[in-house]
């Protein structure tokens, strides 16, 4: 059983930082066995968030360490969490609607994009945010866009369907999208958007004509160029070359430079050296991709391994290997290696 320890304060080093648990607030002490997944089920809260309310810089613990468990009103031995509102705030004004959030425990900013048919990229805008981590009791901007309302509550549109021109279709942006909905509605990428438009960032404005290529309803499979094709081929061998170059890179969580890069972090990097996309957790890239049997070289492969579902990505090389950035630095590791084979989730192409 885990010991709990409120009305304490405790002290503990983690990895080389030193942080204090002051009076009243919750903390687990670990034990063998146990793992941040597992720690955070139980206290309805998210692995995130008890790595960055305790400085973690990885996903591994050691027995005897204590973690401080946020929400002191949650009661894990009842298996009730505490109750919080989650409907979204809107308030509105003669020239803008602005719709809130606010973080409550196990949120994380793919959840909440996803919820709010936005994308990761315009929430960290919207917010100022410079990194994935948010906090319980943070309020955060979802939605900020123009109305011509003077006091009722805006409706959002739903996105039509755009006007098509020969090959080549148009879309008018409305007040509530986002290049993430626009794509969706559209099957299209984020990418083949932002690169049809010459755009260098997610943002978008009300009124701007966005081109749409290829028609409407083409399938994702009639969009997608196998990899060893001549002009895909040169772009595969361009990222690989850059992801080799960075070798030994140290890990750091949330990390996108070559300072030092998670595993998600890593390839957003490479990937943007050869063509556009935005910064994403690894659950994010997997759903943004299409699922492959057997992955080719310059594909992406996946992994379950501190939670449940794709929790870790790297580029597959061909001979069975692949790159990735793991807790020891950038890396190539093979899926034959018995950790990985009894971790793997599936390839993917993007």
């Amino acid at each position: 059983m885990k010991q709990k320890l409120i009305g304490l304060t405790a002290t503990a080093v983690v990895g080389s930082s030193l942080f204090t648990t002051i009076a009243a607030a919750d903390n687990v002490k670990v034990e063998s066995g146990d793992t941040l997944w597992e720690i955070s089920h139980k206290y309805n809260t998210s692995v995130n968030t008890l790595m960055s309310l305790n400085g973690l810089k990885s996903d591994f613990l050691r027995v005897g360490q204590v973690l401080e468990i946020p929400g002191t009103t949650n009661n894990p031995s009842s298996g009730t969490p505490a109750k919080s509102e989650t409907t979204p705030k809107t308030s509105t004004t003669p020239e803008t609607s602005t719709k809130t959030h606010k973080v409550k425990s196990g949120d994380s900013l793919w959840d909440l994009a996803r919820s709010y048919g936005t994308s990761v990229a315009e929430l960290k805008t919207l917010n100022g945010l410079k990194s994935d981590m948010i906090y319980v009791g943070q309020n955060l901007i979802v939605n900020k866009s123009t109305t011509q309302s003077t006091g009722n509550s805006q409706t959002e549109e739903p996105v039509k369907q755009p006007t098509q021109t020969g090959t080549t279709s148009s879309y008018t942006v409305k007040s509530g999208d986002s290049l993430w909905k626009i794509a969706n509605k559209n099957n299209l990428t984020i990418a083949e958007i932002k690169v049809a438009n010459n755009l260098t960032s997610d943002q978008i404005r009300i009124g701007q004509v966005l081109k749409l290529t290829g028609a409407v309803n083409t399938p994702a499979e009639d969009k997608t160029v196998a990899p060893e094709t001549s002009t895909n081929s040169s772009k595969v061998d361009k990222m690989i070359s850059e992801a080799k170059a960075l070798m030994g890179t140290p890990y750091r969580w949330a990390g996108n430079t070559p300072s030092g890069f998670d595993c998600s972090g890593f390839i957003y990097y490479v990937l943007n050296k050869v063509t556009s996309v935005s910064r994403l957790s690894t659950a994010g890239y997997w759903d943004m991709m299409k699922s492959i049997s057997t992955p080719s070289k310059g594909d992406f492969v996946y992994f379950t391994t501190y939670k449940a579902g794709p929790s870790h990505m790297g580029i597959y090389l061909g001979n069975n290997e692949f790159i990735h950035a793991s807790s020891s630095g950038v890396t190539i590791s093979n899926l034959d290696n018995s950790y990985w084979k009894q971790r793997y989730l599936g390839a993917k192409r993007f």
